[in-house]
């Protein structure tokens, strides 16, 4: 079995119900969706915060590969959450796409990259 069906056959049988909605459109499919600790925020910006200010909480997808994600406007919702990405890619294995990763933040929260400094 080729690489890709290895994965998506792991995928499909271990990850999570999950639907995306972008473009007008929405589809079920299953993928692996985990909050990213503080080791892994600081590739990303992630910082420290205290209690009570801004959440700003990230978390990982790894989907199929034939989902392909919009930055800034695929939602994926997953028992009951919803999140927006913000930055995703596909990896490749030699010049096949094997798996789509993304950055996702929750939906509809002031987020970091949102907030501008400069206004009162």
């Amino acid at each position: 079995m080729s690489l890709l069906g290895c994965v998506d056959r792991e995928i499909g049988r271990y990850g999570s119900s999950v639907k995306i909605t972008q473009e007008g459109s929405s589809i079920n499919t299953r993928a692996f969706l985990e909050p990213l600790r503080y080791r892994n925020k600081i590739y990303i910006g992630g910082e420290y915060h205290q209690l009570g200010f801004l959440r700003r909480e990230k978390y990982l997808y790894v989907g199929k590969s034939i989902h392909k994600l919009i930055e800034n406007e695929s939602v994926i919702e997953m028992k009951g959450d919803k999140y927006i990405v913000k930055r995703c890619e596909t990896f490749y294995v030699k010049d096949t796409p094997v798996y789509e990763w993304a950055i996702l933040v929750p939906f509809g929260e002031e987020l970091e990259d949102d907030y501008d400094a400069d206004t009162t």
